[in-house]
């Protein structure tokens, strides 16, 4: 409660900055990008980022982080990089012309961007409901929608300038949930989606298929959810370690548990390292999940928007939806039915989550309609998402 009057009254005494800032000249060769509350470096923001860093030596493109390591890796590779309250950081926030996120305003440093155009990456394509659609959501109630949009506006996450968008499906949605006019939503598919086309494999990948050789890989991607401690497929109460253990050895299946950044945080049960089930954390690589999930044989998950990328590899997908009904009356509702959304089986419980990864392999009728949802998600299935986004905003800019 006092952190919350201490931020507020510090929002108080910086409007006047705040505004002054309308008055400051930006820069339109300059832009500056960000990602997860400066975190990480990681997502739309960083595939963006790379690639104007290869392919427009004549904008400068300048990361923004809280994090240490972040910012010693990024210099060491190259990458102009500085932390967000140093003064090379504020003053490269209140210069650029174009500002990137891809989930807040804090992903960079929000205090001194009032006056650059915004744009908001965001970090997939929505199957739960996000932003201002999210009924759950603070967003929504009256503090947030009346006296931080109009007292606070420093805060304010629903004043963006634009949004990106990755298929026609979801461009509404799109614009309802950040509260933009639907002009306001470029449809120009997602920067990270790029990667899929990238033919080199992860390393953390080989190193597995070095353990394990010529093993399926299968990554399981559950969703954040609102509880007080994880909910998975490995903490439900069928879920018996050395049976599953036996059952991977046999088929020559390594599966692979990254969590929801937040949740992934917590970390979880450290198997022995013979053991076919890896549980990640953030800490556990250095590359982005993308870039990992591009090498997978196939994708486990419940209601991770994870699924409308997958679908650009053509690989089988199994959704894990234990707990649906729960998830959407607790956590959070959908946009779409799920049954209907999804491409590939439901599976509730552990032993149809094994028997579909024993048989979904070359099932005909599932790769027709991976396909089908596919060209339904992506409306471009190339590695010209970043260019398609340069573009648009060029054009903008103009």
């Amino acid at each position: 409660m006092l952190s919350n009057l201490f931020k507020y009254f510090t929002y108080i005494i910086f409007l006047p900055f705040w505004y002054l800032q309308l008055l400051v000249s930006r820069n339109k060769k300059l832009w500056v990008f960000g990602a997860w509350y400066g975190e990480r470096f990681s997502d739309n923001s960083m595939y963006l980022f790379k690639h104007i860093h290869e392919n427009y030596p004549d904008i400068r493109a300048v990361w923004i982080t809280t994090n240490e390591d972040i910012f010693n890796s990024n210099k060491t590779l190259g990458f102009e990089t500085y932390m967000k309250w140093s003064l090379k950081g504020l003053w490269f926030c209140l210069k650029a012309k174009l500002v990137f996120v891809t989930s807040r305003k804090q992903d960079v440093n929000e205090f001194f961007i009032n006056g650059a155009t915004i744009v908001n990456l965001w970090h997939g394509s929505p199957l739960k409901k996000i932003g201002a659609d999210d009924k759950y959501s603070q967003v929504n109630g009256f503090f947030y929608s009346k006296i931080v949009k109009n007292i606070f506006p420093i805060s304010y996450e629903f004043n963006y300038d634009f949004v990106i968008s990755n298929a026609s499906v979801f461009t509404k949605k799109m614009a309802t949930s950040f509260k933009v006019d639907i002009t306001q939503v470029l449809e120009t598919g997602c920067p990270r989606n790029d990667v899929f086309y990238e033919t080199k494999m992860d390393v953390f990948n080989m190193d597995i298929l070095k353990r394990f050789p010529n093993s399926k890989l299968v990554y399981y991607l559950p969703t954040f959810r609102n509880s007080e401690t994880p909910k998975n497929i490995f903490t439900q109460p069928d879920f018996n370690q050395n049976f599953i253990e036996d059952f991977l050895r046999k088929e020559n299946i390594v599966l692979i548990n990254k969590g929801h950044f937040v949740e992934s945080k917590k970390g979880m049960i450290i198997a022995n390292k013979d053991s076919r089930i890896i549980h990640l954390k953030d800490s556990d690589t250095s590359s982005d999940i993308n870039y990992m999930l591009k090498d997978a044989d196939a994708l486990i998950t419940d209601y991770s928007s994870a699924f409308f990328d997958f679908l650009l590899t053509e690989r089988p997908i199994i959704f894990a939806a234990f707990d649906l009904k729960e998830y959407m009356s607790q956590s959070r509702e959908l946009y779409f039915e799920y049954e209907n959304a999804i491409a590939g089986p439901m599976a509730k419980n552990w032993n149809e989550i094994l028997l579909h990864l024993k048989h979904i392999w070359g099932d005909d009728n599932n790769n027709k309609l991976i396909k089908e949802k596919s060209e339904l998600y992506n409306k471009y299935r190339d590695a010209n998402n970043s260019e398609r986004v340069i573009n648009a905003l060029m054009a903008i800019l103009k």
